[in-house]
């Protein structure tokens, strides 16, 4: 199955896969220090197996499980592997989410589309918006993407992150319903801009920061983000669903390259300092110092979480990455 390139998009850069492999359940041995590495790539490759097991196809299998790993690569390991088994896989096994689902274009206006995710797993679902979205905005300058009927999709900024090759902004909004079951993996605002000559502006907010009892502000911006994700993709007529909002605006169609990368990183370059001996640096930054590390080093996770991957991997009978010496 090649990339996902409907409604007309220009073709994306084609992801590499590695096989699906299968081996006889194994007994895994769990070292004793608290805290493991595993190699990145064997981390990917391993969630990529599981949600082959679980009868997705393998570019979006791929997808699921970069956006799933993104959280533990970038130093937020509650919003990583350590989901698996509590919030994607319930999905499977309750029937929320439908493998092989085939979105449907309700509406299509060029430069933005409504559509209904028909079940799909957000994990992937969100990333492909997203690179819809970049595809509208190489010829439009902006493309948009409305979105409903997926499931849960782990942290926004991940997706946002995607326009970011392009040198392109990316942004994600959603929203969902109390009694939506996958409401636990619903991030609702990530975006993603180029920093010029440092690494790139990546921000993520929780769910839990976007609430009517803290300021005015941010029941403003609670309401902002309501408005995009939920009225816009029509979610609110929906029981139990999520609606998302994914937006890439391509800059370069407005300015020049070097104009923009000039101002990007005066702009970045103004944030660093230092407060108290301590270094101030912007949202992106620290991800970026550890997922660099987690490229050299491995991914840590703690053995409690590696001793369930390893029995999940047991049961599918799966290859489970060792850790690193």
């Amino acid at each position: 199955m090649g990339a996902l390139t409907t409604l007309g998009e220009v073709p994306l850069r084609p992801r590499s896969l590695r096989p699906f492999r299968q081996a006889p359940p194994q007994k895994v041995e769990i070292p004793e220090q608290a805290r493991l590495r595993v190699p990145v790539d064997e981390l990917i490759d391993f969630a990529t197996n599981v949600f082959l097991a679980h009868d997705v196809p393998e570019p979006r299998a791929r997808l699921s499980a970069e956006a799933l790993c993104y959280g533990d690569l970038t130093g937020r390991p509650n919003t990583g592997l350590a989901t698996l088994a509590r919030t994607y896989l319930p999905l499977f096994e309750g029937g929320q989410v439908r493998p092989r689902a085939e979105p449907l274009v309700i509406a299509d206006r060029g430069a933005a589309a409504l559509l209904d995710g028909r079940r799909a797993l957000g994990l992937w679902a969100v990333s492909d918006a997203m690179d819809r979205a970049v595809a509208r905005a190489g010829r439009h300058g902006v493309g948009l993407v409305s979105m409903r009927g997926v499931s849960a999709f782990g942290l926004a900024s991940h997706h946002a992150g995607r326009a970011l090759q392009h040198g392109m902004i990316g942004l994600v909004l959603a929203t969902g319903g109390e009694e939506n079951p996958s409401r636990e993996g619903v991030n609702p605002l990530g975006m993603a801009a180029p920093a010029g000559a440092y690494p790139a502006f990546v921000f993520d907010m929780a769910a839990e920061d976007m609430t009517v009892d803290s300021v005015p502000a941010a029941a403003g911006l609670m309401l902002l983000v309501e408005v995009f994700a939920g009225l816009l993709s029509g979610v609110a007529d929906h029981d139990h669903d999520t609606g998302v909002l994914v937006l890439a605006i391509a800059p370069t169609t407005l300015r020049s390259a070097d104009g923009f990368y000039r101002a990007a990183s005066a702009l970045f370059g103004s944030v660093l300092g230092w407060d108290a001996g301590t270094p101030v640096r912007y949202p992106g930054w620290k991800e970026a110092e550890h997922a660099e590390q987690c490229r050299a080093l491995g991914v840590p996770l703690d053995a409690y979480l590696y001793r369930q991957l390893a029995g999940l991997a047991g049961r599918l009978g799966l290859l489970m990455p060792k850790p690193t010496d």
